[in-house]
């Protein structure tokens, strides 16, 4: 018998973040009558809610300003705690150490019901600072019955930052290899209203730890060796105006171009007519840091060779040399000279770009969901093997 799931997150489609495409994959991989989901909505959930084959519940977002997100916590809490008196399932998945995960302790004490901790790297570097939020991650961690992390670097994170010494499951993101694929870059970019220069593509929300900024500041550089070079940043976020300001303020603003939020339309498309992926994360000095950059294997799997930095998980998403290039963040022209290597040698390209996709291939939505899955199953007591399969000590 198929254990049934409450998974609880405050970030799932149509949301645009990799947590929420994680999630949205796992479910769509698992026993679909064995899941229910409990997220927030989000404009056009409904249109989503309707193509999933599986349960999905929706809490309000009230957009009451500075309390949103208590607002939206406290409603996906009181929905969890109602399907958990209601249904009992066999495992709660939280999405979220603290913002789902905080009160799974006590759903645990009241029903009985084990619980699973997902965790992505920042949301650990950021809370690990404050001992209050250190402490209650502990709690959450110390009652969990399974704990599943993004990349090494996340694990390192569990230990170094939190303190846990527990067992923890390995699980990268996957790919969708058959969507994102090598194309035609001149029928992309007749698509997309480009040019035939250069492309540099960066996509991602516009926040500091991406590092949009560092591509802005070298651009000048870049634009001498290569005068129709066009940077494409493709996102929305709260650095928008502050790039938009760097941008003028370095006579760049006729090589950039801010897309906004693409669609799933468009997505590919803009991945085909790249010549380079380039998002040169680092860690910011509240924590904020990758914690592993699926966006990283989508452009490989479209053949398109990536730049970024040597930073959190993205370690585990690059392999340099081979597939892209890991940079200093920080180094101006460590960054400069990567991207002016690339720009200049269409064969360098073309070999990262092949053996990004083969890579890429590798990381599937099914090996993923499956390793969930079966921590899923050992959680509820089924299959248990000692130790229990695919659990690594970080």
């Amino acid at each position: 018998m198929r254990p049934s799931v409450i998974a609880v997150t405050d970030k799932f489609a149509p949301h645009a973040g990799g947590t929420a495409v994680v999630w949205t994959e796992y479910c769509r991989r698992w026993p679909l009558e064995a899941v229910r989901v409990i997220t927030r909505r989000f404009p056009g959930s409904a249109a989503i809610d309707r193509q999933e084959p599986y349960r999905i519940l929706r809490v309000p977002y009230l957009d009451v300003p500075k309390l949103r997100m208590p607002l939206l916590w406290a409603g996906l809490f009181g929905r969890t705690l109602w399907e958990c008196a209601r249904q009992r399932p066999d495992v709660l998945h939280c999405g979220q150490i603290l913002e789902t995960g905080l009160y799974a302790p006590w759903l645990k004490r009241r029903f009985g019901i084990p619980y699973c901790i997902h965790v992505y790297g920042e949301e650990l570097s950021a809370y690990a600072r404050r001992p209050r939020t250190r402490r209650w991650m502990q709690r959450v961690l110390e009652g969990a019955s399974g704990i599943a992390a993004n990349s090494r670097f996340t694990q390192g994170l569990l230990r170094d930052a939190v303190g846990y010494t527990g067992p923890s499951l390995l699980t990268p993101p996957g790919v969708d290899a058959d969507r994102f694929v090598p194309g035609d870059a001149a029928a992309a970019r007749a698509h997309l209203g480009l040019g035939d220069g250069l492309v540099l593509l960066t996509v991602a929300r516009l926040m500091r730890r991406k590092g949009h900024d560092r591509v802005l500041e070298v651009l000048p550089r870049l634009r001498r060796r290569f005068p129709d070079v066009q940077y494409l940043i493709a996102g929305t976020g709260p650095e928008e105006a502050r790039l938009r300001r760097l941008a003028a303020e370095l006579g760049v603003e006729a090589s950039v171009r801010f897309l906004g939020r693409v669609s799933d339309a468009d997505l590919v498309p803009l991945f085909q007519a790249a010549d380079v992926f380039v998002h040169p994360n680092r860690q910011t000095e509240t924590g904020d840091v990758e914690g592993f950059g699926i966006v990283f294997l989508e452009a490989n799997a479209c053949g398109v060779p990536v730049v970024g930095g040597r930073s959190g998980g993205t370690v585990d998403a690059i392999r340099h040399g081979e597939t892209g290039f890991l940079i200093d963040p920080d180094s101006s022209d460590e960054l400069a000279d990567t991207l002016t290597a690339l720009l200049s040698d269409p064969a360098l390209r073309q070999r990262l770009g092949r053996a990004g996709r083969e890579w890429a291939a590798t990381f599937t939505w099914e090996r993923s969901a499956g390793l969930v899955w079966n921590l899923t199953r050992q959680v509820a007591g089924q299959d248990v093997k000692p130790p229990p399969c695919g659990l690594l000590r970080p």
